[in-house]
């Protein structure tokens, strides 16, 4: 790295300057690539970034920055969003903006053969699915419950679980290697990645500029304590809910006890209810 500045790349701010820049598309094209080549689906040849990133564009205090999107050269449409954490009704979420992009690709007059494949690619820096299903990508279509035959090629939503990551983990090369570069900024990981594709020497020069580029770490500043504001209120939430459940939880069973006829103190001990508050029930 050229100086002792570090950004952290999963930073949607980040990641919109850095996929999202005109003349640029290169470095698109190489990561889409990468999650089709780890599903085993066709890459693409081109892409055009339809929402472009501007030097001079502002972060935001919304939930998401707006969704980096692209077409290919068959007309396929590629939709990128980064979250650091995942929230209530993710899932219906990523199907709504995907029907979304997908209902908006008919121009008024036009029929249903002009439809193109859209495909959503969730990069999400949390746990999404089972801590024991150790796979980092999954991707999910639309298939027949007993053959498993797909019913059509238009929708793909791909799920990448940033904390799954790992040396070995199991997923192909070209991902691993994006992977690698997004979550990592030591040095000893930046050689393997030039060792691996030169498409990362053009990526180091482009993140290097961001660390040198006063407004554009300005509001990266303002973007990163936004999201460790709103991951801070996302853990409470959690904790809150997890503590008012194990109390409903002992209610519950304090409840049953005491109807039983359970020695208060006994009730006190299994539950962890004061004798005050099982007197009260």
């Amino acid at each position: 790295m050229k100086n002792n500045i570090e950004v952290k790349k999963l930073n949607d701010f980040f990641i919109r300057y850095f996929f999202g820049l005109e003349g640029d598309e290169d470095l698109l094209l190489s990561f889409i690539n990468a999650i089709m080549i780890d599903s085993n689906f066709a890459t693409f040849v081109s892409v055009e970034i339809i929402n472009p990133f501007n030097l001079s564009e502002k972060a935001n205090n919304k939930e998401s920055i707006v969704d980096l999107k692209a077409i290919t050269e068959d007309g396929t449409i590629v939709i990128i969003e980064i979250q650091t954490y995942s929230t209530k009704n993710f899932f219906e979420r990523t199907l709504y903006y995907w029907s979304k992009n997908y209902s908006n690709i008919l121009k008024k007059g036009e029929d249903y053969p002009e439809l193109k494949p859209v495909i959503s690619i969730n990069l999400i820096d949390d746990i999404l699915f089972d801590k024991t299903d150790n796979r980092m990508h999954t991707c999910y279509l639309l298939k027949e419950k007993n053959t498993n035959k797909i019913l059509t090629d238009h929708i793909q939503l791909h799920y990448v679980e940033i904390p799954k990551f790992y040396e070995n983990a199991n997923i192909k090369k070209e991902l691993k290697n994006w992977i690698l570069f997004l979550k990592s900024n030591k040095e000893e990981d930046m050689s393997q990645l030039l060792k691996e594709d030169t498409i990362f020497e053009k990526a180091m020069k482009k993140y290097n500029y961001f660390t040198d580029n006063e407004d554009l770490l300005n509001e990266y500043d303002r973007r990163e304590a936004y999201l460790v504001y709103q991951s801070s209120l996302m853990r409470g939430a959690k904790e809150d809910g997890f503590e008012e459940g194990k109390k409903n939880k002992a209610i519950s069973m304090a409840t049953a006890m005491k109807k039983d006829g359970a020695d208060i103190n006994l009730i006190s001990k299994y539950t962890g209810l004061t004798i005050d508050e099982i007197k009260k029930l």
